[in-house]
């Protein structure tokens, strides 16, 4: 699975930024909260495709990391979608955007895209050996992750999950092919502790 990883240009945590469907001089009067891409939550029925001329408005200074979360879609480098092209990897939606400061400067050497990764279902796509933590019926953290036999998705995640468990997972494959890429630490299942994990 895929953990965030602290380094120049990749901050841990939520990221200082928001996407917005173009650059606003001024993005206090802007309620980025009603656009669709933050509005459709979780259980969402329908999504709005992303228009293009997206801008992702930051305060932070520098940004050089392959892959981030905002809310439940992701900011996804070009060198990132190009191994997600070459594997099977369920992709939901993708926009190329512009990554600025609040002063409309670029603030990194990476061209970056919008990305809505599809959402696997944890109760019917996961081995009967898996184990969960539930809720009223609803499961929302793993204890023990075991995938079934043939399973073939080389990226992928599970919906309606928090914490650790709310992150992306991949093949040998895919992290193989990501050698290199900055802002990320892979982790076997067998031995990840979930409660550790700081989610992609």
């Amino acid at each position: 699975m895929l953990s965030q990883k602290e380094e120049s240009g990749c901050p841990a945590g939520f990221l200082q930024a928001n996407l917005y469907d173009k650059f606003y001089s001024d993005t206090k009067g802007v309620e980025y909260g009603v656009f669709p891409w933050y509005a459709e939550k979780i259980h969402y029925k329908t999504h709005t495709p992303y228009p293009e001329g997206m801008v992702l408005i930051s305060k932070d200074k520098f940004y050089d990391f392959d892959i981030r979360s905002v809310a439940r879609f992701y900011i996804v480098s070009n060198d990132f979608m190009s191994f997600c092209k070459e594997l099977d990897v369920g992709i939901a939606d993708a926009v190329a955007i512009q990554v600025l400061s609040k002063n409309g400067e670029i603030i990194s050497s990476k061209s970056y895209n919008a990305v809505l990764f599809e959402e696997l279902d944890a109760r019917s796509e996961t081995d009967p050996a898996s184990t969960f933590i539930e809720e009223d019926g609803l499961i929302f953290r793993f204890k023990k992750l075991v995938l079934p036999p043939g399973f073939k998705r080389d990226l992928f995640k599970f919906k309606g999950l928090i914490s650790g468990s709310n992150t992306l997972i991949c093949s040998g494959a895919f992290k193989e092919l990501a050698k290199g890429i900055k802002g990320v630490e892979f982790t076997p299942l067998e031995s990840v502790l979930w409660s550790a994990v700081r989610p992609i």
